[in-house]
Parts: C-alpha cells; structure tokens; sequence
C-alpha cells in the first residue's frame, strides 16, 4: 500500500502540471479573461469615469469623446484586459452617436463587441437610439455581416481594369487620397470610387478628377473614423455603363485607418498629405457647441441656419446660396454675398466672362462682350483733404544777426522782431552796435517749419498704385520778405502704393510713396542780441530777443510711409511721415521731416 501510494504521487503531480498548463493556454486564448497591465487599467477607468459622470451629464460629449479616446490610447494592443478595452469602445461609440457620428458609433460599437462579446449597454446613457444601434451591431457580429470584428485589412488586395495602390494605412479623421490610372480601350466619362467606412451601412460615392495621367480625389476626413476602410473603384462611359472595375462590395480594397500611423502619410501625386480634421469636425460636435465647425453642406438635414455652410436652412434641409433675385434675409445667404432689399443681387463674374455692362462684371469693366480682368470694382478717382508739420534740420551758427548783404547773414540766416516781424537790424550800420562774439548764436537742431493745408487729387491706376497732386497753403511761414525763395503755396506730384492684394478695399494697407514739388520751406531760432549801444536801435532793449530765420527752396523731393485706413467702400483715412529735402534758396538746402494726416472720398 505504501508503494502503491509513493507511486500515484508523480502521477499526481503530473496531472497537476497538466491542469495547469491547460489553464493557461485557456488564459491566454481568451481575451476577455487577459487581466492586463492593473495600474493602466485603473488610470483608463478613470479617464472612464469623468467621461460618463462629468462630461456626459454635462451634455459635453467632445470632451467625454477625448477623454475615452485618451483612455484606448493608453491601453494600446495589450496593456488592458478585454472586458476593459470593450468597455472603453462602447462608451466612446455611445458618445459619438449622442454627438450625431453614428457611422464612427457604429465602428466603435463593433470593436466593442470583438473585444468582450459580452458587453451591454452602460444604464447610466442608454436610451432607445443606442438600443436600436447596439442591436443592430450585434445581429451583424453574430452573423458575421461586419457588425462585430473588425474587417480583414492589410491582406491580399483585389486586382481589376485599373493600377492602384492602396495605402498602407491612414490617420484618422484625414481625408483618404486615392489615385488609380486606367490604360484600357474603352473610353472613360467618369470615375467613381464606392467606399464604406466600417460600422457604416452605406457605400457613398467619390468621384474622381482627372490627374495627369491618371485620376484621384480624397475621402471627406468626417468619413474616415478608426477601423478598416473599405472601396472599388468604377469607370462609366459616357452612356453611363460600368465598362471598367478594380474591387468590388465583396471583395474591396482596404485600408486601416489608425489614430497613430508608423509611416508617412498617403498623398496624391506631387501633393502634400492632407491634414488632419479638427478634433471637434463636422458631425462630433453637437449643434451650436461652442468651439465646434459643424457646418453642413447642400441637402443635409438642419434645424437653424447657422447649422449651414450656405447659413440657409430651408424646409429642414441645408441650400446653396441664394442666386441673384432670390428671397434674402443677411448678405452671407447669397453667392453674390450681397442682399439688397430682401433680394440676393446677382454675383459678379471675373475675368473672360460673358456680359452686358461692368456692373455685372468683379473687375468693374465690361469690353467687347467680356468682362476685363481686375481684383474688383472699386473707386477710381479719390479727393481729399491733408495737413502736415514740417520739421528742419538746423545748423549751427553764429552772429547770425549780423547782417552782410540784404539783411541777410554770411551763413544765411535773417534776423527779424518776434512781435512786430520787422527785419533786425533795420540796417547795415546797426551792426557796429551789435556785441560780436557775446550773442546771436544758434547751436543747431530741430525746428518746426510750416503747418501744410492742401487739398489732394489721387486715381487709382490699379487696387494697389495711385497718382495724384496735391495743393495748398502754408502757415508760420518767414515774415521777411527779403529771405523768402518761394510764396507761402505747396504744390506736388505723388505716386502712392499699397501694399496687399486688393488693398484699396481693404481695412487696413500699409503704403509707400514719393513725390516732387515747390514750396516754401524755412524756420526759426530764438536768439538773444547783446548790443554795445543802443543808440541806433529802435526801441531799445539790451539784450533783445529775435528769431533767426532759414529759408531754402523752392524746390523739393520727398518720401514716406504709413498706413491707409478704409471707412467704407468710398472713404479712407491716411497716417504717415515722409522725410523731405528742399533745395535752393539762401539756405542751400534743408533736410526735415514731416508727419502728415489726411482724409480722402472716393468715386
């Protein structure tokens, strides 16, 4: 008995060994009994968590959408158990149907049940929508119909009448490109592309452009959830027959779309790849979410106008924009983006176009039947106002009062009375009174010169260069005649360019000018006059103050800078300096600036 017992103890411990490694595999086959990485679990329930009790019950499902996304994120391939993994895809396909995505919904609900067939909806936000959705994936699942597991992708690919290459794999929420060329006999009106993103119940249809050789186009990025995207590709002729195919609905092309892709992103020929949508696009985002770009196209099922592109909802449906005539309540439900009266004005055509008069026409011109090419209509000739200060340079001097010729000093400079504006000295034999050496010295600086009243006369040659004149009087001009080179009068040529694409409509458009003109262009300097004697001087007071005048001219260039700021299609203001240098005259020369304001009217 001893025997009997010691030898059925290694059989025990086999069979226990045995039992054990049965386990296991039975462990391991079985995804919805892997445990999974504890601590990433816990961290992706609680993203789990906040997505349901906080921004579900706040009605904020982009947010509850992000945070379950995070959450998949994190468990990856393998980090979290099946039951887990399925909870988090349920939660987040239920939210994105509450969002209005039902077809990324549908895909979600699917992975849901591939990872824990098991599940059931979450009593905390079911309702009969999700019911009837849920049900529906499920009966797919189970008969195999695409409802429950994710589609085949990456394997074999379907071959047929056209060369194309599917991509490897894709971003999510980016528009797909596909490109396939076609070398067949029969001649080609159209091509169409049928694709289903999965969950989805529909093929839709793409048509695709001609492109070099070849012909292409882009999955809408809103068709393009997580999951296996599936197409064929057609060829119409141009009695609307199907005369070419690659692929078909029983064996498509397919693509895995991944929220993280390995490779470089697909692109059609010699383009970029296209980015990718926001994370709030299209249909994830509930009607009037704030930050949300739900915009809908033509035909599409609304209740507000601003749920549309065109922001015309009609009879429940999303219109283009309004033609010209057609009933309008704001300018943005127009294609002419003009409503006039409670009618849609008729939208302008650009450049080659057929037309009657250059009302119809963006460039304003109508020639021989066609309109003429032009950045728009736009006022052509501009009448303003202006007003600018002069400031010069002066330099330094000294006995500028002491007259050589004309009352004129050596170094240009005149002296005359600050009160009663008479020439100092009154003549050339004062100067022996005057104390050489001790007075009458200008350090040199700036000095304002005089304030500018002009009138100003401008066409418009395009939307961008302007040429005018402008004319007008001087003030705070010398009040010696004897130094003058020129009559208190501005007169100037000026060539001004904006910058920007049609930039004399615009709001705001830096710009450039320069211009050539006559003027009268001097300036003074307070001085004191030490006298030795006072005898021969009228009124006599020593020291006495006067002002040293400067005068050159009257010949002038000038340029500057600043900025035009349009009131309205027909008014504008304008900001700027311009430094200027002013030629002739006793001075020689004068260097300055002068900062200048205007206002202009055009038609």
């Amino acid at each position: 008995m001893q025997r009997m017992g010691l030898a059925a103890a290694p059989r025990r411990v086999l069979l226990s060994i045995v039992v054990a490694f049965v386990a296991l595999l039975v462990t391991s086959a079985s995804p919805s009994a892997f445990a999974g990485d504890a601590a990433v679990e816990k961290e992706a329930q609680g993203l789990q968590k906040k997505a349901i009790e906080e921004d579900f019950l706040n009605v904020d499902y982009p947010a509850a959408i992000k945070k379950l996304q995070s959450a998949i994120a994190k468990c990856g391939e393998a980090r979290c158990g099946g039951p887990v993994k399925g909870a988090l895809l349920r939660d987040l396909g239920a939210m994105q149907i509450l969002a209005g995505n039902e077809g990324e919904g549908r895909a979600s609900f699917a992975r849901a049940l591939g990872a824990d067939g098991s599940l059931e909806l979450d009593p905390a936000y079911k309702n009969p929508q999700l019911e009837g959705v849920w049900s529906d994936v499920k009966k797919k699942a189970a008969a195999g119909g695409g409802g429950g597991a994710e589609p085949a992708a990456g394997g074999p690919q379907p071959t047929g009448d056209f060369a194309h290459t599917p991509a490897p794999e894709a971003p999510v929420r980016t528009p797909l490109p596909i490109y396939a060329e076609y070398s067949g006999s029969e001649a080609l009106a159209r091509v169409i592309v049928k694709y289903k993103a999965q969950g989805s119940a529909d093929w839709k249809p793409l048509e695709l452009q001609k492109m070099g050789t070849g012909y292409g186009g882009q999955i809408p990025c809103k068709d393009v959830p997580q999951g296996t995207m599936s197409y064929y590709i057609q060829g119409f002729n141009a009695g609307n027959d199907p005369v070419a195919t690659s692929g078909s609905r029983n064996k498509p092309y397919t693509v895995p779309v991944k929220a993280q892709i390995t490779g470089p992103a697909p692109a059609l020929p010699g383009q970029e790849p296209p980015k990718q949508c926001g994370e709030l696009a299209g249909a994830e985002c509930p009607p009037d979410f704030p930050g949300c770009n739900n915009k809908k196209g033509a035909g599409e099922d609304c209740d507000k106008d601003v749920q549309c592109s065109s922001n015309a909802c009609v009879g429940g449906k999303c219109a283009d924009k309004k033609a010209g005539g057609e009933d309008c309540g704001k300018d943005d439900e127009c294609a002419s983006g003009t409503c006039s009266d409670g009618k849609c004005t008729a939208a302008k055509k650009g450049g080659g176009e057929d037309c009657e008069s250059g009302d119809e026409c963006d460039s304003g011109s109508c020639k021989e039947g066609k309109c003429s090419s032009g950045g728009g209509p736009f006022p052509r000739v501009w009448l303003g106002v202006a007003v600018s200060l002069d400031w010069y340079l002066m330099p330094a001097a000294n006995n500028v009062c002491l007259a050589t010729t004309g009352l004129i000093n050596s170094q240009g400079y005149s002296c005359a009375d600050p009160n009663s504006g008479a020439a100092f000295p009154p003549n050339g034999d004062v100067n022996s009174a005057i104390a050489v050496g001790r007075s009458d010295q200008v350090q040199g600086g700036f000095a304002h010169g005089p304030l500018t009243i002009m009138a100003s006369l401008d066409y418009a040659l395009t939307a961008n260069m302007l040429l005018g004149v402008r004319a007008g009087a001087e003030v705070f001009t010398s009040p010696l005649s004897n130094n003058r080179a020129f009559a208190p009068f501005h007169g100037e040529g000026r060539f001004t360019y904006l910058f920007g694409k049609d930039a004399i409509t615009k709001k705001v458009a830096p710009m450039a000018f320069v211009g050539v003109g006559v003027g009268e262009f001097d300036a003074f300097v307070p001085v004191t006059v030490v006298l030795n004697t006072t005898s021969a001087v009228p009124n006599p007071q020593n020291p006495y103050n006067y002002n040293a005048w400067l005068s050159a001219g009257p010949f002038f260039a000038s340029g500057g800078g600043g900025v035009r700021l349009g009131l309205g299609r027909h008014a504008a203001a304008t900001i700027a300096a311009k430094v200027l240098g002013a030629f002739g005259g006793q001075a020689g020369s004068l260097i300055g600036f002068a900062p200048e304001l205007g206002i202009q009217y055009g038609f």
